[in-house]
Protein backbone atom coordinates (compact mmCIF):
# COMPACT_ATOMS: atom_id res chain seq x y z
CA UNK A 1 0.00 0.00 0.00
CA UNK A 2 1.36 3.23 -0.86
CA UNK A 3 1.69 6.14 2.26
CA UNK A 4 -1.12 8.27 0.46
CA UNK A 5 -3.11 5.51 0.38
CA UNK A 6 -2.53 4.71 3.60
CA UNK A 7 -3.32 8.12 4.85
CA UNK A 8 -6.78 8.01 2.84
CA UNK A 9 -7.33 4.95 4.65
CA UNK A 10 -6.96 5.86 8.20
CA UNK A 11 -9.30 9.18 7.42
CA UNK A 12 -11.70 7.06 6.37
CA UNK A 13 -11.45 5.36 9.39
CA UNK A 14 -10.91 8.07 11.54
CA UNK A 15 -14.28 9.71 10.99
CA UNK A 16 -16.46 6.11 11.61
CA UNK A 17 -15.55 7.34 15.35
CA UNK A 18 -17.98 8.85 17.64
CA UNK A 19 -18.82 12.39 17.01
CA UNK A 20 -19.75 15.35 19.34
CA UNK A 21 -20.75 18.70 18.85
CA UNK A 22 -18.44 21.02 20.84
CA UNK A 23 -19.82 24.87 21.09
CA UNK A 24 -18.34 27.71 22.67
CA UNK A 25 -21.44 30.34 22.83
CA UNK A 26 -19.49 33.45 24.03
CA UNK A 27 -20.85 37.19 24.62
CA UNK A 28 -19.94 37.92 20.93
CA UNK A 29 -19.68 34.74 18.77
CA UNK A 30 -20.38 31.39 18.62
CA UNK A 31 -17.96 28.38 17.48
CA UNK A 32 -19.49 25.44 16.65
CA UNK A 33 -17.20 22.06 16.01
CA UNK A 34 -17.75 18.85 15.35
CA UNK A 35 -14.90 17.13 17.31
CA UNK A 36 -14.03 12.99 16.98
CA UNK A 37 -13.58 10.58 19.93
CA UNK A 38 -10.19 10.83 19.47
CA UNK A 39 -9.98 15.00 19.58
CA UNK A 40 -9.70 15.72 16.25
CA UNK A 41 -11.65 17.98 14.94
CA UNK A 42 -13.38 17.74 11.73
CA UNK A 43 -14.76 21.11 10.89
CA UNK A 44 -16.09 24.03 12.41
CA UNK A 45 -18.60 27.17 11.95
CA UNK A 46 -18.15 30.87 13.59
CA UNK A 47 -21.10 33.07 14.22
CA UNK A 48 -22.16 36.77 15.97
CA UNK A 49 -23.78 35.66 19.09
CA UNK A 50 -27.25 37.56 18.70
CA UNK A 51 -27.67 40.74 21.11
CA UNK A 52 -30.13 42.70 22.63
CA UNK A 53 -32.60 40.23 22.13
CA UNK A 54 -34.70 37.79 24.23
CA UNK A 55 -33.58 35.07 25.03
CA UNK A 56 -34.96 32.72 23.02
CA UNK A 57 -33.30 34.16 19.88
CA UNK A 58 -30.13 33.32 21.24
CA UNK A 59 -31.64 29.72 22.15
CA UNK A 60 -32.68 29.52 18.53
CA UNK A 61 -29.05 30.28 17.30
CA UNK A 62 -27.83 27.76 19.28
CA UNK A 63 -30.01 25.40 17.82
CA UNK A 64 -29.10 26.37 13.90
CA UNK A 65 -25.72 26.45 14.26
CA UNK A 66 -25.89 23.03 15.08
CA UNK A 67 -27.74 22.27 12.08
CA UNK A 68 -25.66 24.16 9.67
CA UNK A 69 -22.30 22.44 10.70
CA UNK A 70 -24.68 19.36 10.52
CA UNK A 71 -25.46 20.31 6.90
CA UNK A 72 -22.36 21.37 5.96
CA UNK A 73 -21.36 17.84 6.68
CA UNK A 74 -23.82 16.26 4.79
CA UNK A 75 -24.24 14.40 7.97
CA UNK A 76 -28.18 13.19 10.12
CA UNK A 77 -28.32 14.05 13.53
CA UNK A 78 -28.15 10.54 14.32
CA UNK A 79 -24.22 10.50 13.62
CA UNK A 80 -23.62 12.34 16.51
CA UNK A 81 -23.51 10.71 20.20
CA UNK A 82 -23.73 14.25 22.47
CA UNK A 83 -23.18 17.83 22.31
CA UNK A 84 -21.31 19.83 24.93
CA UNK A 85 -21.72 23.87 25.33
CA UNK A 86 -19.52 26.17 26.90
CA UNK A 87 -21.11 29.07 28.52
CA UNK A 88 -19.31 32.59 29.84
CA UNK A 89 -21.08 31.99 33.45
CA UNK A 90 -21.89 29.86 36.47
CA UNK A 91 -23.81 26.56 35.21
CA UNK A 92 -24.91 23.58 37.29
CA UNK A 93 -23.42 20.40 34.86
CA UNK A 94 -25.65 17.64 36.70
CA UNK A 95 -28.51 19.48 34.66
CA UNK A 96 -27.47 22.04 32.46
CA UNK A 97 -29.43 25.20 34.23
CA UNK A 98 -27.15 28.20 33.80
CA UNK A 99 -27.12 30.15 37.05
CA UNK A 100 -25.98 33.63 35.64
CA UNK A 101 -23.90 34.73 32.62
CA UNK A 102 -23.29 38.11 33.16
CA UNK A 103 -22.41 39.19 30.05
CA UNK A 104 -25.23 37.18 27.72
CA UNK A 105 -29.04 36.88 28.38
CA UNK A 106 -29.20 33.73 29.60
CA UNK A 107 -29.02 33.98 33.37
CA UNK A 108 -31.71 31.22 34.82
CA UNK A 109 -32.14 29.35 31.67
CA UNK A 110 -32.24 25.18 31.61
CA UNK A 111 -30.51 25.00 28.38
CA UNK A 112 -29.54 21.92 28.64
CA UNK A 113 -33.23 20.65 29.23
CA UNK A 114 -34.36 22.90 26.32
CA UNK A 115 -32.03 21.65 23.97
CA UNK A 116 -31.62 17.69 25.09
CA UNK A 117 -35.92 17.70 24.17
CA UNK A 118 -35.01 19.38 20.98
CA UNK A 119 -32.46 17.15 20.10
CA UNK A 120 -32.93 14.28 21.58
CA UNK A 121 -29.17 13.02 22.71
CA UNK A 122 -27.78 13.97 25.71
CA UNK A 123 -26.40 17.57 26.24
CA UNK A 124 -23.43 18.60 28.67
CA UNK A 125 -23.32 22.61 29.70
CA UNK A 126 -20.02 24.06 31.55
CA UNK A 127 -18.40 27.66 32.18
CA UNK A 128 -15.98 28.62 29.89
CA UNK A 129 -12.76 29.02 30.99
CA UNK A 130 -13.59 25.36 32.85
CA UNK A 131 -13.84 23.41 29.67
CA UNK A 132 -10.77 25.63 27.98
CA UNK A 133 -8.96 24.13 30.44
CA UNK A 134 -10.36 21.08 30.27
CA UNK A 135 -9.27 21.16 26.40
CA UNK A 136 -6.27 22.20 26.87
CA UNK A 137 -5.65 19.26 29.69
CA UNK A 138 -7.08 16.83 26.80
CA UNK A 139 -5.49 17.70 23.54
CA UNK A 140 -3.16 20.75 24.51
CA UNK A 141 -0.57 22.26 26.59
CA UNK A 142 -1.24 20.30 29.20
CA UNK A 143 -1.86 16.94 27.60
CA UNK A 144 0.39 15.01 29.50
CA UNK A 145 0.21 16.82 33.17
CA UNK A 146 -1.10 14.97 35.83
CA UNK A 147 -3.03 18.78 37.19
CA UNK A 148 -3.00 22.37 35.27
CA UNK A 149 -4.58 25.23 36.18
CA UNK A 150 -5.50 27.34 32.95
CA UNK A 151 -5.64 31.27 34.06
CA UNK A 152 -7.45 33.43 30.69
CA UNK A 153 -6.91 36.90 29.68
CA UNK A 154 -9.43 38.91 28.07
CA UNK A 155 -12.05 41.38 28.49
CA UNK A 156 -12.06 39.63 32.57
CA UNK A 157 -9.84 36.98 33.79
CA UNK A 158 -10.96 33.56 33.96
CA UNK A 159 -9.23 30.02 35.14
CA UNK A 160 -10.13 25.96 35.33
CA UNK A 161 -8.46 23.84 37.62
CA UNK A 162 -8.02 19.83 36.14
CA UNK A 163 -6.93 17.14 38.54
CA UNK A 164 -6.42 13.46 37.35
CA UNK A 165 -8.43 14.23 34.81
CA UNK A 166 -11.29 15.68 36.37
CA UNK A 167 -12.66 19.41 36.37
CA UNK A 168 -12.95 20.78 39.97
CA UNK A 169 -16.01 22.97 40.33
CA UNK A 170 -16.15 23.53 43.69
CA UNK A 171 -19.21 23.30 46.02
CA UNK A 172 -21.42 26.05 43.84
CA UNK A 173 -20.11 25.18 40.75
CA UNK A 174 -18.03 28.67 41.42
CA UNK A 175 -14.57 27.62 41.67
CA UNK A 176 -11.41 29.06 39.15
CA UNK A 177 -12.91 32.44 39.60
CA UNK A 178 -9.36 33.65 39.60
CA UNK A 179 -10.09 37.17 38.50
CA UNK A 180 -11.29 37.48 41.91
CA UNK A 181 -8.37 36.30 43.87
CA UNK A 182 -7.75 40.15 45.99
CA UNK A 183 -4.12 40.95 45.23
CA UNK A 184 -4.31 44.29 46.94
CA UNK A 185 -5.86 44.27 50.55
CA UNK A 186 -8.12 47.46 51.15
CA UNK A 187 -8.13 47.56 54.74
CA UNK A 188 -5.47 50.05 56.23
CA UNK A 189 -2.56 48.54 58.29
CA UNK A 190 -1.88 48.01 61.63
CA UNK A 191 0.54 51.30 61.90
CA UNK A 192 -1.96 53.40 60.47
CA UNK A 193 -4.76 52.38 62.74
CA UNK A 194 -2.16 53.07 65.84
CA UNK A 195 -1.15 56.87 63.85
CA UNK A 196 2.67 55.21 63.38
CA UNK A 197 2.22 56.58 60.29
CA UNK A 198 0.12 59.10 58.49
CA UNK A 199 -2.77 57.47 56.64
CA UNK A 200 -2.77 57.35 53.06
CA UNK A 201 -5.84 56.64 51.34
CA UNK A 202 -5.47 53.91 48.49
CA UNK A 203 -7.68 54.67 45.46
CA UNK A 204 -8.52 50.74 44.64
CA UNK A 205 -9.93 50.09 41.41
CA UNK A 206 -13.37 48.66 41.78
CA UNK A 207 -13.95 45.07 40.28
CA UNK A 208 -16.85 44.46 37.96
CA UNK A 209 -17.86 42.12 40.68
CA UNK A 210 -17.97 45.21 43.13
CA UNK A 211 -15.33 43.95 45.48
CA UNK A 212 -11.75 46.15 45.46
CA UNK A 213 -7.95 44.63 45.10
CA UNK A 214 -9.59 41.72 42.41
CA UNK A 215 -6.85 40.78 39.49
CA UNK A 216 -9.37 41.42 37.17
CA UNK A 217 -8.94 44.96 38.23
CA UNK A 218 -5.29 44.87 37.88
CA UNK A 219 -4.70 42.46 34.68
CA UNK A 220 -7.72 41.93 32.09
CA UNK A 221 -7.60 44.19 29.19
CA UNK A 222 -10.93 46.08 30.79
CA UNK A 223 -8.05 47.04 33.41
CA UNK A 224 -5.32 47.65 30.92
CA UNK A 225 -7.94 50.41 29.29
CA UNK A 226 -8.91 51.71 32.18
CA UNK A 227 -4.83 52.44 32.90
CA UNK A 228 -4.22 53.44 29.35
CA UNK A 229 -7.33 56.12 29.08
CA UNK A 230 -6.30 57.80 32.82
CA UNK A 231 -2.76 57.79 31.18
CA UNK A 232 -4.16 60.17 28.08
CA UNK A 233 -6.26 61.80 30.25
CA UNK A 234 -3.25 63.12 32.25
CA UNK A 235 -1.52 64.30 29.15
CA UNK A 236 0.55 61.39 28.46
CA UNK A 237 1.02 60.59 24.88
CA UNK A 238 0.55 56.93 23.04
CA UNK A 239 0.87 55.51 19.59
CA UNK A 240 -2.39 53.90 20.43
CA UNK A 241 -4.16 56.82 19.89
CA UNK A 242 -3.64 56.86 16.29
CA UNK A 243 -3.95 53.02 16.32
CA UNK A 244 -7.13 53.65 17.44
CA UNK A 245 -8.04 56.25 15.37
CA UNK A 246 -8.25 58.35 18.56
CA UNK A 247 -11.22 55.90 19.97
CA UNK A 248 -9.65 54.58 23.56
CA UNK A 249 -12.81 53.03 24.45
CA UNK A 250 -12.02 49.69 23.33
CA UNK A 251 -8.59 48.66 22.87
CA UNK A 252 -8.22 45.06 21.01
CA UNK A 253 -5.85 42.77 22.13
CA UNK A 254 -4.06 42.69 18.94
CA UNK A 255 -3.68 46.47 18.89
CA UNK A 256 -1.76 46.45 22.11
CA UNK A 257 0.56 43.79 20.62
CA UNK A 258 0.98 46.59 17.73
CA UNK A 259 1.99 49.40 20.13
CA UNK A 260 4.44 46.90 22.00
CA UNK A 261 6.22 46.18 18.68
CA UNK A 262 6.18 49.98 18.02
CA UNK A 263 8.29 50.41 21.35
CA UNK A 264 5.27 52.93 22.69
CA UNK A 265 6.47 53.47 26.25
CA UNK A 266 3.00 53.74 27.89
CA UNK A 267 1.74 50.42 25.99
CA UNK A 268 5.56 49.15 27.07
CA UNK A 269 4.97 50.16 30.26
CA UNK A 270 1.57 48.87 31.09
CA UNK A 271 2.00 45.43 29.83
CA UNK A 272 5.55 45.21 32.02
CA UNK A 273 3.14 45.54 34.94
CA UNK A 274 0.39 43.24 33.83
CA UNK A 275 3.06 40.65 33.03
CA UNK A 276 4.08 41.32 36.74
CA UNK A 277 0.72 41.09 38.16
CA UNK A 278 0.15 37.89 36.48
CA UNK A 279 3.74 36.51 37.33
CA UNK A 280 2.52 37.00 41.25
CA UNK A 281 -0.61 35.40 40.34
CA UNK A 282 0.94 32.01 38.95
CA UNK A 283 3.12 32.21 42.62
CA UNK A 284 -0.22 32.24 44.22
CA UNK A 285 -1.46 29.13 41.97
CA UNK A 286 1.98 27.49 42.54
CA UNK A 287 2.26 27.56 46.64
CA UNK A 288 -1.67 27.25 46.66
CA UNK A 289 -2.29 24.39 44.55
CA UNK A 290 1.28 23.36 42.70
CA UNK A 291 -0.37 22.09 39.47
CA UNK A 292 2.46 20.29 37.38
CA UNK A 293 0.86 22.80 34.66
CA UNK A 294 -0.13 26.42 34.73
CA UNK A 295 -1.29 27.43 31.62
CA UNK A 296 -1.68 31.10 29.99
CA UNK A 297 -4.59 32.03 27.43
CA UNK A 298 -6.54 34.27 26.48
CA UNK A 299 -6.97 37.15 23.74
CA UNK A 300 -4.28 39.37 25.74
CA UNK A 301 -1.56 36.69 26.20
CA UNK A 302 -1.74 35.03 22.30
CA UNK A 303 -1.84 38.57 21.17
CA UNK A 304 1.17 40.25 23.65
CA UNK A 305 3.23 36.75 24.83
CA UNK A 306 6.27 37.07 23.16
CA UNK A 307 6.51 40.95 25.53
CA UNK A 308 5.12 39.35 28.65
CA UNK A 309 6.43 35.94 28.88
CA UNK A 310 10.17 36.88 29.93
CA UNK A 311 8.99 39.18 32.83
CA UNK A 312 6.41 36.46 33.68
CA UNK A 313 9.52 33.57 33.30
CA UNK A 314 11.91 35.61 35.31
CA UNK A 315 9.53 36.42 37.93
CA UNK A 316 8.39 32.92 38.83
CA UNK A 317 11.84 31.49 38.32
CA UNK A 318 12.77 33.71 41.29
CA UNK A 319 10.37 31.56 43.67
CA UNK A 320 12.18 31.21 46.92
CA UNK A 321 10.14 28.92 49.06
CA UNK A 322 11.50 25.51 48.12
CA UNK A 323 9.72 22.47 46.69
CA UNK A 324 10.33 18.62 45.84
CA UNK A 325 12.36 19.05 42.42
CA UNK A 326 9.50 17.65 40.33
CA UNK A 327 8.35 18.79 36.67
CA UNK A 328 6.24 22.24 37.01
CA UNK A 329 5.88 24.67 34.14
CA UNK A 330 4.07 28.03 33.61
CA UNK A 331 3.15 27.46 29.41
CA UNK A 332 1.26 29.10 26.56
CA UNK A 333 -1.82 27.63 25.65
CA UNK A 334 -1.52 25.68 22.64
CA UNK A 335 -5.26 25.44 20.72
CA UNK A 336 -6.52 29.30 20.49
CA UNK A 337 -9.88 29.23 20.47
CA UNK A 338 -10.17 25.49 19.74
CA UNK A 339 -9.28 24.59 23.78
CA UNK A 340 -13.13 25.59 24.69
CA UNK A 341 -15.02 23.55 22.10
CA UNK A 342 -12.80 20.61 22.57
CA UNK A 343 -13.34 20.83 26.28
CA UNK A 344 -17.18 21.07 25.33
CA UNK A 345 -16.80 18.17 23.37
CA UNK A 346 -14.80 15.77 26.18
CA UNK A 347 -17.92 16.95 28.79
CA UNK A 348 -20.16 15.77 26.58
CA UNK A 349 -18.07 12.60 26.01
CA UNK A 350 -18.19 12.39 29.53
CA UNK A 351 -22.22 13.21 29.76
CA UNK A 352 -22.53 9.67 27.31
CA UNK A 353 -20.62 7.18 29.62
CA UNK A 354 -22.40 8.93 33.05
CA UNK A 355 -18.81 9.68 34.17
CA UNK A 356 -18.92 13.37 34.47
CA UNK A 357 -16.53 15.93 34.01
CA UNK A 358 -13.96 12.96 33.48
CA UNK A 359 -11.67 13.75 29.91
CA UNK A 360 -11.90 11.65 27.48
CA UNK A 361 -9.95 7.99 28.16
CA UNK A 362 -7.83 8.73 25.09
CA UNK A 363 -6.29 11.55 27.11
CA UNK A 364 -2.06 10.69 27.10
CA UNK A 365 -2.58 7.65 25.16
CA UNK A 366 -1.98 7.98 21.48
CA UNK A 367 0.73 5.62 20.00
CA UNK A 368 3.90 6.53 18.43
CA UNK A 369 4.45 5.05 15.15
CA UNK A 370 7.51 2.51 15.31
CA UNK A 371 10.55 3.69 13.08
CA UNK A 372 12.84 1.37 11.42
CA UNK A 373 16.35 2.04 8.82
CA UNK A 374 16.28 -0.51 6.08
CA UNK A 375 18.57 -0.25 3.02
CA UNK A 376 19.03 3.37 3.71
CA UNK A 377 15.07 3.85 3.07
CA UNK A 378 13.17 5.20 6.73
CA UNK A 379 9.86 2.82 7.17
CA UNK A 380 7.43 3.93 9.48
CA UNK A 381 5.34 1.21 10.84
CA UNK A 382 6.67 -1.14 8.31
CA UNK A 383 5.48 1.21 5.64
CA UNK A 384 8.32 2.47 3.68
CA UNK A 385 8.69 6.38 3.08
CA UNK A 386 11.14 7.90 0.64
CA UNK A 387 9.61 11.90 0.40
CA UNK A 388 9.80 14.42 3.92
CA UNK A 389 6.91 13.21 6.01
CA UNK A 390 6.32 14.85 9.74
CA UNK A 391 4.96 12.88 13.30
CA UNK A 392 2.65 15.60 14.79
CA UNK A 393 2.11 15.64 18.34
CA UNK A 394 -0.57 12.92 18.97
CA UNK A 395 1.00 10.11 16.83
CA UNK A 396 -0.29 10.98 13.41
CA UNK A 397 1.89 10.61 10.28
CA UNK A 398 1.61 13.20 7.53
CA UNK A 399 3.75 14.09 4.31
CA UNK A 400 4.93 17.36 4.42
CA UNK A 401 3.37 19.96 1.91
CA UNK A 402 6.56 20.92 0.66
CA UNK A 403 8.40 17.77 0.27
CA UNK A 404 9.94 17.15 -2.95
CA UNK A 405 11.26 20.67 -3.31
CA UNK A 406 14.94 21.66 -2.95
CA UNK A 407 17.41 21.56 -0.60
CA UNK A 408 16.89 25.55 0.08
CA UNK A 409 13.70 24.98 1.27
CA UNK A 410 13.81 23.06 4.37
CA UNK A 411 13.27 25.82 6.37
CA UNK A 412 11.17 25.23 9.12
CA UNK A 413 8.52 28.09 9.68
CA UNK A 414 6.01 29.18 13.08
CA UNK A 415 2.85 28.03 11.20
CA UNK A 416 4.01 24.41 10.46
CA UNK A 417 5.49 23.98 14.05
CA UNK A 418 2.07 25.11 15.28
CA UNK A 419 0.33 22.19 13.48
CA UNK A 420 3.55 19.77 14.69
CA UNK A 421 3.12 20.98 17.50
CA UNK A 422 0.02 21.22 18.75
CA UNK A 423 -0.37 19.02 21.86
CA UNK A 424 1.91 19.03 24.64
CA UNK A 425 5.28 18.99 22.94
CA UNK A 426 8.72 18.51 25.09
CA UNK A 427 11.06 17.14 22.42
CA UNK A 428 11.24 18.29 18.75
CA UNK A 429 13.34 15.52 16.44
CA UNK A 430 14.61 17.24 13.23
CA UNK A 431 16.30 15.25 10.78
CA UNK A 432 17.85 14.73 7.27
CA UNK A 433 20.18 13.03 4.78
CA UNK A 434 22.12 16.69 4.54
CA UNK A 435 21.68 18.14 8.06
CA UNK A 436 22.80 21.13 6.49
CA UNK A 437 20.03 21.70 4.45
CA UNK A 438 17.82 21.86 7.84
CA UNK A 439 17.28 25.38 9.40
CA UNK A 440 14.58 27.03 11.53
CA UNK A 441 13.62 30.42 10.89
CA UNK A 442 13.54 33.36 13.67
CA UNK A 443 9.70 33.04 14.48
CA UNK A 444 9.94 29.13 14.76
CA UNK A 445 12.94 29.41 16.70
CA UNK A 446 11.03 31.90 19.43
CA UNK A 447 8.06 30.07 18.90
CA UNK A 448 9.89 26.07 20.81
CA UNK A 449 11.40 28.57 23.09
CA UNK A 450 8.30 30.02 24.42
CA UNK A 451 6.86 26.98 24.15
CA UNK A 452 9.78 24.90 26.66
CA UNK A 453 10.48 22.62 23.21
CA UNK A 454 13.53 20.93 23.65
CA UNK A 455 14.58 20.59 19.93
CA UNK A 456 17.50 18.00 18.48
CA UNK A 457 18.64 18.20 15.10
CA UNK A 458 20.22 14.55 14.46
CA UNK A 459 21.71 12.32 11.68
CA UNK A 460 18.58 9.92 10.45
CA UNK A 461 20.07 6.75 12.38
CA UNK A 462 19.98 8.66 16.01
CA UNK A 463 17.04 10.55 15.07
CA UNK A 464 15.25 6.98 14.64
CA UNK A 465 16.24 5.74 17.71
CA UNK A 466 16.06 8.75 19.71
CA UNK A 467 12.31 9.00 18.38
CA UNK A 468 12.01 5.20 19.33
CA UNK A 469 13.23 5.48 22.87
CA UNK A 470 11.98 9.04 24.24
CA UNK A 471 10.16 8.76 26.90
CA UNK A 472 8.94 12.57 26.43
CA UNK A 473 5.73 13.93 24.31
CA UNK A 474 7.57 14.49 20.96
CA UNK A 475 7.22 15.35 17.58
CA UNK A 476 9.26 15.15 14.23
CA UNK A 477 10.20 15.92 10.66
CA UNK A 478 12.39 14.00 8.29
CA UNK A 479 13.28 15.29 5.65
CA UNK A 480 14.05 12.59 2.86
CA UNK A 481 13.78 14.02 -0.39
Amino acid sequence: MSVQAEVEETVAEEILEPLYIGMDVGGTKIQTSLVGESGKIYDSLKGKTPRGCPPEVTIQEIRDSVVRLLEKRGMLLERLSGIGIAIPGVVEPETGHIVVTPNMNLTDIPLGAILREHFGIPVALGNDCNLGTLGEAWQGAARYAKSCVGIFVGTGIGSGIVVDGKLWTGAAYAAGEIGHIVMQVPSHSWREMMGLEELKKKKLPVCGCGNLGCLESFASRTAIENAIQEAVAAGIKTKLTELTEGDLSLIRAGTLAKALKMEDKLTTAVMVYVAEVLAYTCLTVRHLLDPEVILLGGGVMEACHRYMMPTIDWIVSQDQLPAAKKPRRVVLSALGDDAVVLGAAALARAEVLHEKNVVASVQGTFDYPVLSLETGSCMVNEVTIESDFMILSDGRVELRANAGETDEKKTIRRKELMYLCGGAVQQLILTARDLGVISLSKKAVEYLQLRRIEVQILPLEEAVETFNHSSLPRAAIFCLS
